[in-house]
């Protein structure tokens, strides 16, 4: 067993079946797409403040639409999965987010922009939760925390590509044709999600789960310290990442690059990204998420005072944002192996969604923090400097939780 999501999973198949890759495969395609969606905002910032005048603390709101947005499908939508199945949630949120991307790619204003993109974060806040039950449970026993984990590298991946599609083609098509691109390839989703998915995918069982208690039940003795351990883990964690997400370029802007440069700088970012969360997703067949998530934060808060305190050369400036974004995100995308992992399959929808809609909060103040502290004229290095104090909170309460399933796991083993 390499991880706790082995340990609370009673209906893992035996081996990989070519459902289960499936299954799996569309769960990475689909958080693609999240992470196109999410990044494109970050890519197209500048242009967009450029073109109607926007000031920096204004932007921090429109980055935090779609946050607030995730945090409500995480709390409010995402625990339906738990009583009606994954797949009618899954497509829902699909059609959300597809309605939302070509509703801002016809904004005409701030207002309409800010409400589109939160109908947008509402379907990405379902389908992150939603995937990552899905994956843990489609994965062979021992499998779980590696399906989750590799999962999730599919939203560094696209924003990767996100990156270099905007930084070549902006300048040709615009901002606006962008968001309109992204919104037609989230709908191309909808029909394979509709064809892979089994029709009637696993319910938890209503007995087991608690009706009617499910988010109650997270608060019962056995779950409550993990709980408490995970809300704030991913509410500090969120709050560092979604900060880093959306002012990435403004920050390397700070650092000396150019405006094309600091677009560049984005997409090494998420570089890392990618390639930190596939390589903690592969690690987790070895070493416990619990584990490995406190060494990669700490790694990322040096990383993040070293390129806001030390000038460095173009060069030295991407790869320190790779770096970053290998530490930082791959980091911090093993809290979901590790919040699949905290619950069992009756509550672990719900579990992962109220993690996520509470770490929300975090996701919408951050941005907007940042974006006032740039505002007031806050030196870079002052600015990730404060951000670090969260991520070594986020690093310390991933190490507890751990701590607190394998308490209760041996105080059960005992009895």
């Amino acid at each position: 067993m390499s991880g706790p999501v082995a340990a609370v999973s009673g209906t893992a198949p035996a081996n990989w079946t070519a459902r289960a890759l499936a299954i799996v495969g569309l769960c990475f395609v689909t958080n693609m797409v999240d992470g196109m969606d999410v990044n494109i905002m970050s890519y197209i910032r500048a242009a967009l403040s450029k073109d109607w005048a926007v000031a920096d603390d204004t932007m921090g709101y429109v980055m935090s639409a779609g946050t607030l947005g995730m945090g409500i499908g995480a709390l409010l939508i995402a625990p339906f999965a738990d009583r009606f199945g994954r797949k009618p949630i899954i497509l829902a949120a699909l059609a959300l987010m597809s309605a939302g991307m070509m509703a801002s790619g016809v904004a005409g204003s701030v207002g309409p922009l800010m409400w589109s993109r939160l109908v947008v974060g509402m379907g990405i806040g379902t389908v992150l939760a939603t995937m990552a039950a899905l994956a843990a449970e489609s994965a062979p026993q021992g499998h779980q925390d590696m399906a989750v984990g590799v999962v999730q590298a599919g939203f560094p991946l696209a924003a990767v590509a996100t990156g270099f599609v905007v930084g070549h083609f902006q300048p040709l098509i615009g901002w606006q044709a962008l968001l309109l691109w992204a919104g037609a390839l989230t709908t191309l989703v909808l029909p394979a999600a509709w064809l892979i998915l089994p029709a009637r995918l696993p319910v938890a069982d209503h007995a087991a789960a608690g009706e009617g208690s499910r988010a109650g039940r997270l608060f019962s003795p056995e779950f409550r310290t993990r709980t408490l351990l995970l809300w704030v883990a991913v509410f500090m964690g969120l709050m560092v990442l979604y900060s880093m997400l959306s002012w990435i370029t403004k920050l390397a802007n700070g650092a000396g690059l150019s405006d094309a440069n600091s677009i560049y700088a984005g997409a090494f970012y998420n570089i890392g990204a990618f390639i930190g969360t596939t390589s903690m997703g592969l690690l987790t067949t070895r070493i416990r998420p619990t584990l490995l998530v406190p060494v990669l934060l700490s790694c990322a808060a040096v990383a993040m005072l070293i390129f806001g305190n030390m000038a460095m050369s173009v060069t030295g400036a991407l790869a320190m944002a790779f770096v970053i974004g290998l530490t930082l995100q791959g980091g911090y995308n093993g809290m979901w192996p590790i919040a699949a992992g905290s619950y069992p399959q009756a509550n672990r929808a719900t579990g992962i969604g109220w993690a996520m809609g509470v770490g929300r909060g975090g996701a919408v103040v951050g941005p907007i923090v940042a974006g006032y502290l740039m505002a007031a004229k806050v030196s870079l290095a002052s600015i990730l400097a404060i951000y670090c104090v969260p991520l070594l909170l986020c690093a310390l309460c991933a190490w507890a939780v751990g701590r607190a399933v394998r308490k209760v796991e041996g105080a059960g083993n005992a009895a």
